[in-house]
């Protein structure tokens, strides 16, 4: 938690970014969050996927029933937040 003290607030406050574009980079880290959850290859993609589109519709509570149709409520919530605030890679 403390690694967020001292950041601008834009760039950890996921709310901001629902309506947006989820970057390919996002997605994939869902995508293999979604498999350390223990989801298999097939489930996780199509969470990922269904989760993404209704995030970026700006439509939080379709995206919580699209989650769930895969895994429980905090596991769809700890997709929110990576598809929402995980950093992009450096490129250094």
């Amino acid at each position: 938690m403390a690694e967020f003290i001292g950041q601008p607030k834009d760039e950890i406050d996921g709310f901001n970014n629902m309506g947006k574009p989820i970057s390919p980079f996002r997605r994939q880290a869902g995508y293999a969050h979604a498999r350390q959850m223990g989801l298999s290859a097939d489930h996780a993609l199509a969470a990922v996927s269904g989760v993404a589109e209704q995030l970026e519709r700006d439509k939080p509570y379709e995206a919580m029933a699209a989650g769930m149709k895969y895994m429980d409520l905090t596991g769809t919530y700890r997709l929110f937040a990576v598809l929402l605030v995980e950093p992009e890679a450096s490129n250094v």
